[in-house]
């Protein structure tokens, strides 16, 4: 009962198989001494292997995204704001994880040109946090919320046009194909 069902499905007849073979090879003692230690190293990584499913990951990254918002809203809730970081860092993940533009990343068959495009697109999300930034500066009463508000938006759109400028000049260009001439 310690490796995953599946494991156990799969091989278990083949297990108990062997140990029955080395306990009649080299003695019981043997056996089990054996066993032990391939149970001690075996069973974790197999465990691990059993529970690292795309469900189980969207599982924990959501359940993460959900800690790390709550955490950066009790944080400032109490007053202590740089644990608006983890609110940030949320809202990062969230849109990450939910979005088209992580669709996009995780599809093999993505285009440079689409990740170009969306670079540009953050670019310019980028560029409008900063004028708009700017221009609160210009008040003499600029409230927290408004930095905040700045920062939620221009940081990871900042670092949403790096990471697509990056992975779009890496992507190779597609193939061109020549285009079909009537025969004459």
């Amino acid at each position: 009962g310690m490796y995953p069902r599946e494991f156990r499905r799969r091989y278990g007849v083949d297990l108990v198989q062997h140990f029955e073979d080395l306990a009649a090879d080299r003695g019981p003692r043997a056996a089990w001494a054996r066993t032990s230690v391939d149970l001690i190293v075996t069973v974790p990584r197999y465990r691990l292997e059993s529970i690292m499913t795309d469900r189980h990951s969207i599982t924990t990254l959501n359940t993460g995204i959900v800690l790390l918002a709550l955490g950066g809203l009790a944080s400032v809730l109490v007053g202590f704001v740089p644990g608006l970081a983890l609110l940030v860092a949320a809202l990062v993940f969230g849109v990450v994880q939910r979005s088209a533009i992580a669709r996009a990343i995780r599809t093999p068959g993505s285009s440079r040109r689409r990740r170009l495009t969306t670079a540009l697109i953050f670019s310019g999300v980028t560029a409008a946090a900063l004028v708009s930034y700017a221009v609160d500066l210009g008040d003499d009463h600029i409230s927290g919320f408004s930095l905040i508000a700045h920062n939620a938006v221009g940081v990871p759109a900042m670092l949403g046009a790096l990471g697509f400028l990056v992975a779009g000049l890496l992507t190779p260009r597609a193939p061109v194909t020549p285009s079909a001439t009537p025969a004459v």
